[in-house]
Order: C-alpha cells, then sequence, then structure tokens
C-alpha cells in the first residue's frame, strides 16, 4: 500500500489527489468500465452508454479548419492531444475528455489548446478521429476537474465558444465534470445539461468511488505514471515507484512458479501490459509509449545490477524474446527468486531523467 503524502492526512491526501490529473484520468477510465455492482466505483460513464475509444490520441485539425483559423487570427494550435476519448451508440456520440488541475483564463497559454480541442469537438470531430465523415456523430469537449475550479472554466470556455463562433466556425457542445471528496468517497458534480448531454441516470452530485477509512485509491490506476502529466516532483516519484512496484510483482508472479530447469521471457509490452491492467494497449500516444518502454528498460537494468556477479549471467536481454532469466537448476532458481525479491523499487533514483534509447535498442 502506498503511504499518504508525507505530512497530510488521509482526508487532505485525498482532497489534494482530486486536482491531480493523473488520479483524474485514471478515475475517468474506471468511469467507463464494467464493474460488479459490489466494486467501489459507480461507472457513470459505462452506464449511459459510453466506452473508450482512444487514451491520449494525436487530433491534428484539418487543412482546411487550419487554413480558417490562421485567418482569422484565432489563436489555436495545429494538433492537440487530449487525456481520452470516449464513444457510444456505435460511434455516433464521441466525448473529448480533458484533465485539468485548476482553471485557466480565455487570454491565458492553455486557452490555444482549448480552442483546438473545442474546434475538435465540433462537426470535424469524426474526420479528425479518422472514423468517419464530418456531422456523422455528435462531438463534445468535457473538462473534468477539481469541483471549485468549475465556474471559472465554464465561464472560459462560453468566451471561448462565442470567439471561435464570431469567426464563422463550429465547435461541439462543451462543459465540466467536477470532482471533491466527502466522508466515505469522491462525489462527481455536473450541471442539468451535462446530465443531459452525457445521458446520466442521476442528478448531482453522484458518489463515483468508495474509499474506506485510511485507504490510499491510487493502488487502482490503470495508469500508475505518466512522464506527461504535470505533476509535483513528490507525486511523479510516488507512482513511478508504483509503475515499478508493478514490474517487480509481473516479473516475481512468472518467475515464482517455474518449473526448473527452463527460461522465462519477458518482453517490454508484456511488463507494460501488466503494469497498466490492458489500457497500454490502447494508448495512442507513442511518445508517451517510449518513455514507458525506457522506464522498463531502466528498471531491468536496475534488477540485473542488485544480482550478485555469478547471478548476472543468468539474465540478459534479447532483442527477439526480451529479457530472459535462464533458471538451469534449483539452486539458481531459489538464487534468483531470493535476491530479486530483495529488490526495491523505492531504492532507486525515482526522479532522475530517463535517457532515451538509440534506434538500435528501441
Amino acid at each position: 500500500m502506498i503511504s499518504p503524502l508525507k505530512g497530510l492526512s488521509m482526508r487532505e491526501m485525498i482532497d489534494d489527489l482530486c486536482g491531480d490529473p493523473l488520479f483524474q484520468l485514471n478515475l475517468a477510465i474506471w468511469l467507463a468500465q464494467s464493474t460488479p455492482a459490489s466494486f467501489s466505483v459507480r461507472p457513470v460513464f459505462y452506464e449511459s452508454g459510453f466506452k473508450i475509444h482512444s487514451i491520449s490520441p494525436l487530433l491534428p485539425l484539418p487543412p482546411d479548419i487550419r487554413l480558417q483559423a490562421r485567418e482569422s487570427q484565432l489563436d489555436c494550435q495545429d494538433v492537440a492531444k487530449p487525456e481520452l476519448v470516449l464513444e457510444a451508440g456505435n460511434r455516433s456520440k464521441l466525448v473529448i475528455v480533458e484533465c485539468k488541475r485548476s482553471s485557466f483564463g480565455s487570454s491565458s497559454s492553455t486557452a490555444s489548446q482549448a480552442r483546438t480541442l473545442l474546434l475538435a469537438s465540433g462537426p470535424i470531430m469524426p474526420e479528425v478521429l479518422a472514423i468517419g465523415k464530418r456531422s456523422s456523430a455528435q462531438g463534445m469537449l468535457c473538462y473534468l476537474t477539481r469541483s471549485d475550479q468549475v465556474p471559472f472554466l465554464e465561464n472560459t470556455l462560453v468566451e471561448l465558444t462565442q470567439e471561435i463562433q464570431r469567426k464563422n466556425l463550429s465547435t461541439g457542445d462543451n462543459g465540466c465534470l467536477g470532482i471533491r471528496p466527502d466522508d466515505t468517497g469522491i462525489l462527481l458534480i455536473y450541471s442539468d445539461e451535462m446530465k443531459t448531454l452525457l445521458n446520466f441516470q442521476d442528478i448531482s452530485p453522484t458518489k463515483v468511488l468508495d474509499i474506506e477509512e485510511e485507504t490510499d485509491p491510487r493502488p487502482l490506476y490503470f495508469i500508475p505514471y505518466d512522464p506527461n502529466i504535470e505533476q509535483s516532483s513528490k507525486e511523479q516519484a510516488l507512482c513511478r515507484r508504483m509503475l515499478y512496484e508493478r514490474f517487480l510483482g509481473f516479473i516475481l508472479s512468472r518467475i515464482g512458479p517455474a518449473n526448473v530447469p527452463c527460461e522465462v521471457t519477458f518482453s517490454r509490452e508484456e511488463i507494460l501490459m501488466s503494469a497498466t491492467f490492458g489500457v497500454y494497449e490502447i494508448w495512442d500516444d507513442s511518445e508517451t509509449k517510449k518513455s514507458m518502454r525506457r522506464l522498463v528498460r531502466d528498471f531491468m537494468d536496475s534488477v540485473w545490477k542488485g544480482l550478485k556477479n555469478q547471478q548476472q549471467k543468468y539474465l540478459e536481454y534479447q532483442s527477439d524474446r526480451g529479457w530472459v532469466f535462464k533458471l538451469e537448476n534449483q539452486d539458481i532458481y531459489e538464487e534468483m527468486v531470493n535476491r530479486i525479491s530483495k529488490f526495491k523499487p523505492e531504492d532507486m533514483d525515482l526522479s532522475k531523467e530517463i535517457r532515451q534509447l538509440d534506434l538500435f535498442e528501441e
């Protein structure tokens, strides 16, 4: 179990997490999953017919929209990368979900990205996602943030939408979802308009996550660490440690029941699929996935260095297979399991910048 941030009570930590974009992203993913009725998450997106289309997709504006935006001097980007895209009704409805720690004004640098997402959520959204022609699906932009930031962010979206429409460009419907803790969990707050747009069944607020007393929700993360999400250095180190602990747990779960003599292999993809509960497969952000593969490489290098000299020859990397543990006899097996079991991810440098793999390593 991950311990709370130093100096904070569990309630204060949960309150702080509601402003963490990584927590918001993982919560949004859970809300789109089919879960048992007895589970701690109320999957309101799933109940409303939504499922995940993609995670961190790259959304490029079509050339004609880019040209029109430039000619009208609209301050927007050519491409944007939101946290999540949901789909419903055989892709007849598409929702961009963007997570934010706090609100921003219409004159801020963040507003440039928001204008791009507003444009992308309009009639061009099926074309942007390369799944259909313009206007063949209803698009929408939804910001997920702390509940106290919602009023300010809604005002900004109104201003940006009006600005775009004055340029004779179209946007999709848009609005905000807020989250905040109560004594027993996380509440989702939304307006009547958002309730209708997202087809939610209950009036606001709705409890979407039960949290037992002194229980940290972070072990439930689908994505325990994302190098591109803005977090404090302490939170990043904590999340990277959790990712490494999942790497270690997966490796031990495969080596532990091995029947020697044998070889046990691990590819980067296998390790990352296990660590993200399968989400890695639908993660569209290629640069982030490269960063995650570099983290696997750095972790496995640390595991290898943690072995005794005579043990290191029994762990090697093969380009066509991945990492190979050569368990030639019972003594080697027991020594390797014992040594790897004692490996502690918290002893690694959790804040260091991971070097890029070169072409041949990648």
